[in-house]
């Protein structure tokens, strides 16, 4: 009886391997009707079962470089970061080149930043070439930044070594690779084409490290940061949101100072260290010129005192643009232990939200009122039946701000995947709709990138697959 138990349950799995494995082939192995974000949709929604299917399938193509680079991406988004062991028993065998290589560490730059180190990670990425391609010599460096201690032991980079190549030197600085003194000065003071980008990674990097490990800044790099914040144009944007990133993070922002743009506003809103400035440049109704007024708003719910926020409530709660994220924001702050003056009394039913920061400061829940999002609903009624806790309340309401892309954390989200995005992928073919206002020879192009190869397609379909925020929330973005 025992054996036939087993032999069944074997036959199950097989079957449910063979029907995966069709449909895995159809979305993304056939010329004709590929479909790589449905395919690598399906691999992350199934998860970890698949994995190994899609391991064998990986192994079983052996001379097809961008079906390899396919199902090697499926595989690591059904297995995420716990199946990060299968991704370096395959760099270690040292057989994959360059476009499998360069993909790893693409998705491993733009995956979670990992909790424990990995020895070595940068060599065993890099693999036996003692002098590898210069493209996977900067994707390397991109992948350490989410390892810590990944540039422990690692050689000094002196102004010589690349030659002047800003796109090695920005990964270097956004990973923390250490760089001669000589160098830093050369590239802080550089006014060559693309001097922004190793502006922008040393910025982004500082701030990474910052948030981590509370590993602080020179203070050079702060002065660094508020000169290019002086800056103007809109090609200075981007180095413009790091440079804020990095002087918030340190709680250097001055209150005195003329309001930033609100693209700029939301990079200070995950944390509270520059909270003093922020309470008077974040107001209870969004300006005009606030074109995104949510991401905004639950920067004022997060950042102001509470009171503050339920006196003003005529000001955001009849403005639905906003309304839903003030009430979320707020409600959330409460579940992670702030406390008002007492529960909440004041009644919105307009704003179905609300009940959940009534019930979070000690209130009576009101049931009943519908909410039109639907894992926010399904809350509701836990809430309602007292069947979950206010750590689950607060992890709940969290997800939905990012899901609705409100969330803080977004903002810094957004900037690390672009600088990634413009160190490897600008220049190539499908690439070229990124930096609409730059002329063609004002890209930077990473040295070694060939336009024809089959890597920069996939890389291409990738980043645009992973540039959707999905939930969990990634731990280091995470509001605190």
């Amino acid at each position: 009886m025992c054996g036939q138990v087993r032999d069944d349950a074997v036959g199950v799995v097989a079957a449910r391997n063979t029907k995966y494995q069709k449909r895995f082939k159809d979305l993304l192995l056939s010329h004709d009707a590929a479909d790589l974000a449905a395919g690598w949709e399906l691999a992350r929604t199934l998860g970890r079962p698949v994995v190994p299917l899609l391991w064998e399938m990986h192994a079983a193509e052996r001379s097809n470089i961008r079906r390899q680079l396919v199902l090697l991406i499926a595989a690591v988004l059904a297995g995420g970061p716990a199946e990060d062991g299968r991704l370096f028993v395959l760099l270690d065998r040292n057989k994959p080149m360059l476009p499998e290589r360069a993909i790893v560490a693409m998705l491993l730059a733009l995956g979670p930043q990992r909790a424990r180190p990995v020895k070595n990670i940068w060599a065993r990425i890099i693999g036996p070439n003692k002098e590898p391609e210069p493209l996977l010599d900067l994707a390397s460096r991109l992948a350490c930044v989410r390892f810590p201690g990944a540039t422990d032991g690692t050689p000094v980079i002196h102004e010589g070594d690349y030659e002047g190549d800003h796109g090695i030197q920005a990964a270097a600085a956004f990973a923390g690779f250490r760089m001669s003194p000589l160098l830093l000065r050369t590239s802080w003071r550089s006014k060559d084409r693309h001097a922004e980008l190793f502006h922008r990674g040393m910025l982004l990097g500082d701030a990474v490290r910052l948030g981590r490990s509370g590993t602080k800044p020179p203070s050079e790099h702060l002065y660094q940061a508020k000169d290019l914040l002086r800056e103007s144009g809109p090609r200075f944007f981007a180095t413009h949101a790091a440079a804020m990133l990095l002087r918030a993070r340190a709680g250097v922002l001055d209150p005195r100072g003329d309001r930033p743009d609100w693209r700029l506003l939301q990079l200070c809103a995950s944390r509270p260290e520059s909270r003093e400035a922020l309470r008077v440049w974040l107001p209870a109704k969004p300006l005009p010129r606030d074109e995104e007024p949510a991401r905004v708003a639950v920067g004022y719910a997060l950042m102001q005192p509470i009171e503050k926020v339920l006196n003003e409530y005529r000001q955001w709660g009849g403005d639905a643009r906003i309304h839903s994220r003030v009430a979320v924001a707020l409600a959330m702050r409460l579940a992670a232990g702030a406390t008002s003056d007492g529960p909440i009394e004041l009644r919105l039913p307009e704003v179905p939200e609300f009940q959940f920061a009534v019930w979070a400061s000690g209130g009576k829940f009101a049931p009943g009122l519908p909410i039109a999002d639907r894992d926010l609903q399904q809350l509701a009624e836990l809430v309602a039946d007292g069947r979950v806790s206010r750590a689950v309340v607060r992890r709940v309401l969290e997800e939905a701000l990012w899901r609705w892309g409100s969330h803080p954390g977004l903002a810094q989200w957004r900037e690390e995947r672009r600088l990634i995005r413009d160190l490897l992928l600008t220049g190539s073919e499908p690439g070229l709709k990124y930096p609409s206002h730059l002329r063609n020879e004002q890209r930077y192009f990473a040295t070694g990138l060939d336009k024809g190869d089959s890597f920069f397609d996939v890389a291409v379909a990738l980043y645009e697959f992973l540039e959707r925020p999905v939930t969990p929330v990634p731990p280091e973005y995470r509001l605190r």
